[in-house]
């Protein structure tokens, strides 16, 4: 956010941290008197772009990235949340939903923080609007004023005109449907089924069950839905999720066949005398299949398309199609259909991961008794209070360009309040949390979603700053996981992820002890400290600890010869959480072990900083530095080069006594933003989107779109 004009901004934050300094963070606080002719923002909700960042796809997000995040509804750090998906379910992909797309093909529930991590625990809600090429598909128009705010979606559906709204709570949410005149009056949820080879479907078929599954009960729909990308526990997970209806309707359930391949299909494409034909879904082109003489496939395009081959064609890949055999196992129902009776219809939602009891009980807590409209005023009060906690004090007169900047504050501001994930529910024993580090269901509050690399040094120096309860919580969350998993998580969704490096939990529980946050275990924060510092992990990946913690003791760094990957960032990074652990041993009296890990946190500037270059550089284990040019990408370094990862801040002392002085470290960070902003893509071998963004920036090698640099201008 750069303004154009001198902003007041003040930070309202509540009575939990009395501190000034903490680990890596500045608050610049320049606080005015708004003018009565000046722009006051009582409503900052208002001006949230839900949309912002969700262009593209996948081809976008690989290629140049607008942002690569969902246009997510939900309550501030929501235990669900809830987007549309505009691709085909049958197309698999982490992308599931574009801007600039007019297509619908349903809600989803939704815990997924990031394309290249995946989802968990979804499912969507379908409206069969009848249309020929596909029933299950509707368009719309995402852009349209009102449809998508951070408290309510409200969707005009094509071509027959169908309304669907919905607004969150907690843990659950309200829908409100409403159909056409004629035609369909249909709702579905479904548990799309996954490839066989996914873990997921592999956790689902060693324990003798199913994916997903929904059934009617007691006048409603229960669904579970145990679909993961990675990082479940070895028990898997059960997502609960109860339907209810206000109104009259039906019930149907729909078997979905478990034995069809997606993004294959068959050459030649139709067998003789059996062209294409237009279908509504899969399930019939499979049935077509199924009451064809001498069909052996079926192949299922997703805008209807359905043609038979029989068995001499051949299997080929070819993304977005689906395809099968005409006899396939049918499993238990994956696709639970409300049939209504009316045109309108209102549907209650209650998720649990605990149990069944659970996910029904959050329908009576959260849901029943309320209107549609008290739900989306408690929604929206809620977005209110917390993104009133930053207040921008001197907004401007009232231009567009003042209205511009309020809208890129605040669309920031509501994305960083909607990670991490609490995942703890009110049962009647008091606040409990099913645990993805243990798989047990667990007293006190339960954390996930989150990737420290990137949110160590950007979100929660916010949260300690304006949100300090709310980072209370978070910090006592993050403790149970180290008390469930015996590891404080690097990357959690929903539990341990092998993804990126270092162990930057520690330091945003070193920032919150040093700015006395309060309100969690300060003893168990330190054992989860120190077993970082000192204790190697002794499976085969890297999802908890340090991965090269021997060597980087033994040696001062990790050298980039050893087979460890990433060894320069992950020196440097170490040696931050060193610098961070050591903060808080003195602080807790704990001496030799502050002294030790200062220590160690020095050695790791000194001994990767290469005098010839002025910068940190591809050191091996003869202590040799390997020549490479500093824009070198990868290799050594974590999404960037020797320039993004020269100046770590949390030394600045030893930075400058290396570079020689303030004044020629000044000098140097000076020459970051002036020389040319190429790149050389060294271990990618192509480009990446990061690469091609700094050089669209123009200032050097300084890449604005990626966290380790955030702090180089200033």
């Amino acid at each position: 956010f750069f303004p154009q004009r001198s902003t007041g901004v003040a930070f309202r934050a509540d009575a939990m941290g009395h501190g000034v300094h903490g680990l890596g963070a500045v608050a610049v606080l320049a606080v005015s008197v708004a003018s009565a002719e000046n722009v006051r923002v009582p409503h900052p909700e208002d001006f949230v772009n839900v949309l912002a960042g969700t262009v593209g796809g996948q081809r976008d997000g690989m290629h140049h990235s607008s942002g690569n995040v969902l246009p997510l509804v939900a309550r501030p750090w929501g235990f669900n949340h809830w987007a549309p998906q505009s691709a085909d379910p049958n197309t698999r992909t982490s992308w599931w939903f574009d801007a600039n797309s007019d297509t619908f093909y349903g809600l989803r529930c939704t815990h997924q923080p990031s394309p290249w991590i995946g989802d968990y625990a979804w499912f969507l809600l379908v409206l069969e609007t009848g249309f020929k090429a596909n029933k299950r598909m509707a368009f719309t128009s995402y852009r349209a004023e009102g449809a998508l705010r951070p408290f309510l979606l409200d969707l005009h559906l094509g071509p027959f005109g169908h309304q669907m709204k919905m607004t969150p709570t907690n843990h659950g949410a309200m829908v409100s449907v409403l159909f056409p005149s004629s035609g369909e009056r249909r709702i579905c949820a479904q548990v799309p089924s996954g490839a066989p080879a996914d873990k997921d479907e592999k956790s689902a078929a060693s324990l003798k069950t199913t994916s997903g599954s929904c059934r009617q009960s007691a006048g409603g729909i229960d669904l579970i839905s145990k679909r993961f990308v990675d990082g479940a526990p070895s028990s898997g997970l059960d997502f609960f999720v109860r339907l209810e209806v206000r109104g009259q309707a039906r019930i149907e359930e729909i078997a979905l066949s478990d034995c069809f391949e997606h993004d294959f299909g068959y050459e030649p494409m139709n067998m003789p005398g059996k062209e294409r034909i237009a279908l509504n879904s899969m399930e019939e082109c499979h049935r077509r299949c199924k009451q064809t003489a001498n069909c052996a496939h079926f192949t299922w395009w997703s805008d209807g398309g359905c043609h038979l081959q029989d068995e001499r064609a051949k299997k080929k890949k070819q993304p977005g199609l689906t395809s099968g055999p005409p006899n396939c196992k049918e499993t238990v129902p994956r696709h639970c259909c409300f049939v209504a009776e009316q045109q309108e219809l209102e549907i209650h939602i209650g998720t649990s991961f605990i149990s069944a009891a659970q996910a029904l009980r959050a329908v009576d807590a959260e849901v029943k008794g309320k209107t549609f409209d008290d739900l989306v005023s408690e929604g929206r009060d809620a977005w209110r209070k917390l993104l009133r906690k930053v207040e921008v004090l001197d907004a401007g007169p009232a231009t567009a360009a003042t209205f511009r900047r309020l809208e890129v504050f605040y669309t920031s501001l509501y994305r960083a309040l909607l990670f991490p994930r609490r995942l703890d529910e009110e049962t009647p024993t008091g606040i409990r949390h099913w645990s993805p580090y243990s798989g047990q269901v667990m007293a006190g509050i339960g954390v996930s979603d989150n990737g420290f690399w990137d949110t160590f040094r950007t979100v929660y120096p916010l949260l300690s700053i304006a949100y300090p309860k709310q980072l209370s919580n978070f910090v006592a969350g993050w403790l149970n996981s180290f008390e469930a998993g015996g590891w404080l998580p690097k990357w959690a969704s929903p539990g341990y992820r092998d993804s990126m490096i270092g162990t930057f939990a520690d330091v945003v529980l070193a920032d919150a002890i040093v700015k006395n946050i309060s309100g969690f275990d300060i003893d168990l924060a330190w054992q989860a400290m120190y077993k970082d510092s000192y204790e190697v992990y002794p499976g085969k990946d890297s999802a908890r600890g340090k991965k090269g913690l021997d060597v980087y003791k033994s040696n001062g760094f990790v050298p980039m010869d050893v087979g460890i990957g990433e060894a320069c960032s992950r020196t440097l990074d170490f040696g931050f959480a060193d610098a961070a652990c050591s903060a808080v041993a003195e602080r807790l009296g704990r001496a030799n072990v502050a002294l030790e890990l200062r220590q160690r946190s020095r050695k790791a500037l000194e001994s990767m900083y290469d005098v010839k270059t002025g910068l940190m550089g591809h050191r091996k284990k003869n202590k040799e530095f390997v020549d490479e040019p500093p824009e070198t990408w990868g290799d050594c370094y974590t999404e960037g080069s020797a320039w993004h990862h020269s100046f770590p801040p949390f030394d600045l002392e030893t930075l400058a006594e290396l570079h020689g002085g303030k004044r020629p470290l000044l000098e140097k960070l000076e020459t970051l933003f002036t020389v040319p902003a190429d790149f050389k893509t060294g271990s990618y071998k192509a480009e990446i989107h990061e690469m091609r963004e700094m050089r669209m920036l123009g200032m050097g090698q300084y890449a604005h779109n990626n966290q380790p640099a955030h702090h180089l201008p200033y």
